[in-house]
C-alpha cells in the first residue's frame, strides 16, 4: 500500500513524497485519490508556488499496483485508468511549476507521472522504464504522448516496444532529465524547487500555460486512446499470463506470449 506524505520543507515549495517501499511506491487506487486530493488544494492555495514530486526508499513510483491486474474487465480498466488520467491532466493543468525529483526507480506509470511534470530531476542511481509489454498492455497517464514529444517519434517507439531501461545519463541525453545529481540529490532537488518558487508566480503559469499549448497534437486524444487500448489489452491472455508470472515473482523476461 502506498500513501502520500505532504510537508513544505521550503517557502512555497509543497512536496508530495509517494510512500509505500513494499511495493515500489505503486500507485494504488488509495494514493491516486490522495494524489487528486493534494493536486486540487495545491491548485487554491496561493501559499504553494511550486510542486515537488518524489518517492521514499530506492523508487520514486514503480507504476501500477500489478498485483490487483489481470482479472479486471474491459470497463473496470476503465474506470481504474480514469484516476490515472485525472492525474495526468491536473497536473498539466495546475498553474504552477510541478517537478519530478526522480530519486529511484520509476518503471511505467511511475515513468509517465514524471513525464506530466514541467521539469524532471534524477538521482545518478535512478533509471527510467515503459515497462508496458512486459505485462502485455500498452502505455497509459499520457506516456506515448509526452515520450514522442520529449524524444522524438523513433525513439520514442524504440523505448516503448523494447522496454529497456534508461539510466539516468541516458535521460540527460535524450532530454526528458534536465538534471542528474549525486548523492545530494535530496539537498539540490529542494534547492532547485526553493529558487523556482521565488520566481513571478503569474509568469511562470503563463509561461507554462503557452509552452504546453506550442506543442500539443492533443493531449486529450492521446489519453482517449491510450485508454481504450488498454481496455482492450487488459483482457488478453498474455496479459494475464505476465501478472500471474508477477505474482509468483518468476522473471517477466521468461512468460510466453501466444498472441492472445
Amino acid at each position: 500500500m502506498t500513501t502520500l506524505v505532504c510537508d513544505r520543507p521550503a517557502p512555497g515549495v509543497l512536496r508530495l513524497r509517494l510512500d509505500g517501499e513494499d511495493t515500489l511506491n505503486a500507485l494504488d487506487e488509495g494514493v491516486k485519490d490522495e494524489l487528486l486530493h493534494a493536486l486540487a488544494s495545491a491548485a487554491s492555495d496561493a501559499t504553494t508556488r511550486v510542486v515537488m514530486l518524489t518517492g521514499t526508499g530506492r523508487a520514486f513510483c514503480a507504476g501500477g499496483d500489478v498485483r490487483a491486474m489481470g482479472e479486471r474487465t474491459a470497463v473496470e480498466t476503465m474506470r481504474v485508468l480514469a484516476k490515472g488520467r485525472q492525474i495526468t491532466e491536473r497536473i498539466v493543468a495546475l498553474d504552477k511549476p510541478v517537478v519530478a525529483a526522480v530519486n529511484g526507480i520509476a518503471s511505467g506509470a511511475g515513468f509517465n507521472l514524471a513525464l506530466a511534470c514541467d521539469v524532471v530531476l534524477a538521482h545518478q542511481s535512478a533509471w527510467f522504464q515503459q515497462s508496458f509489454v512486459k505485462l502485455g498492455l500498452i502505455p497509459d497517464m499520457g506516456g506515448t504522448y509526452f515520450l514522442a514529444q520529449q524524444v522524438g517519434l523513433y525513439r520514442a517507439k524504440e523505448i516503448l516496444l523494447s522496454a529497456r531501461r534508461i539510466r539516468s545519463a541516458e535521460a540527460l541525453e535524450l532530454g526528458f532529465v534536465s538534471h542528474v545529481y549525486r548523492d545530494d540529490f535530496a539537498e539540490r532537488s529542494l534547492a532547485y524547487c526553493a529558487d523556482l518558487a521565488r520566481g513571478a508566480t503569474q509568469a511562470l503559469a503563463v509561461t507554462k500555460l503557452l509552452a504546453n499549448r506550442a506543442v500539443e497534437g492533443s493531449l486529450q486524444a492521446a489519453l482517449d486512446k491510450e485508454s481504450l487500448g488498454q481496455a482492450m489489452v487488459a483482457t488478453t491472455h498474455d496479459h494475464r499470463a505476465a501478472v500471474n508470472a508477477f505474482r509468483e515473482k518468476r522473471p517477466l523476461d521468461a512468460v510466453t506470449f501466444i498472441g492472445d
